[in-house]
This record gives structure tokens, C-alpha cells and sequence, in this order.
């Protein structure tokens, strides 16, 4: 055997993934024949399309590029005549610096864009800390 097929289920809620990993079969029949035992469980019959079955070669790395670690932070949003605040996704990077991977709506305009390497601080909004971001830290990672 030098093929394995992975069976997962994945859903969204609110802003997060869910996945869940099934199982690990000889065939694509047997992983299917799986999801149709599974289908109608609790859970499983309110995300009936979340089942996903992938081949994996076995011996080989299957995730080659490396990985980033997200955080959410706030950007400014500017020309609102008002202070307001955007949580945006961003790459934690060395020294304190994230780098914003979230790009802006059409009609926004943040304070740092997409791309740009910032300082953060903590702030507190109604009550709950925020990183907050306050100035540009340079392009080096």
C-alpha cells in the first residue's frame, strides 16, 4: 500500500473552523462507505456536505511551505470622524512586530495597510485588552 485516504469533517462556526479528524482508510470505498455511516449522527446531519476525503501518498511530507501564527489586532480606521477600530489578522512576526495579512474593504481605509509591519500596544476597549496597532516597524521579517 503506498496510498492512504483521510477522512475529515470540517464546518464553520462564526469566524473559526471546525475539523474534525475521522479516520484513515486502505480505499477511497472504505473511507466512503464511512461518510455514509456517519452522515445522519448528531452533528454530522446538520453539516452533511462538511466530509472531505484526501489520498496521501505514504513516505512524503505533505505540508512543505512552512507556517505563519496569526493574532487579531486593531487598526484605525481613518476619515470616519470618529475613533473606530478594525480587527484585522495578523502575522506575529519577531521583536514585537506583526505584519497585517487582512486587506481592507473597498470602502475603508485603515491606518496601516495590508502588508505593513507594525508596533502593537495593549489597549482596553469596554473593558477588554486589544493589540493595537500604533506605528509602522520597518519591512524585515
Amino acid at each position: 500500500m503506498t496510498t492512504v485516504f483521510v477522512l475529515q469533517h470540517a464546518y464553520t462556526v462564526g469566524d473559526r473552523d471546525e475539523v474534525k479528524m475521522i479516520g484513515v482508510y486502505a480505499s477511497i470505498t472504505d473511507a466512503e462507505v464511512a461518510v455514509e455511516r456517519l452522515r445522519d449522527l448528531p452533528g454530522f446531519d446538520q453539516h452533511p456536505d462538511g466530509f472531505h476525503i484526501d489520498a496521501y501518498r505514504i513516505g512524503e511530507d505533505h505540508w512543505r511551505e512552512g507556517f505563519a501564527t496569526l493574532a487579531t489586532i486593531m487598526v484605525s480606521i481613518l476619515d470616519e470622524g470618529t475613533e473606530v477600530w478594525r480587527p484585522v489578522h495578523a502575522e506575529i512576526l519577531s521583536a514585537g512586530r506583526y505584519r497585517i495579512v487582512s486587506v481592507p474593504d473597498a470602502d475603508e481605509k485603515w491606518a496601516f495597510g495590508s502588508g505593513a509591519v507594525v508596533l502593537c500596544e495593549e489597549r482596553t476597549f469596554e473593558g477588554t485588552p486589544h493589540l493595537v496597532a500604533v506605528s509602522l516597524a520597518g519591512d524585515a521579517a
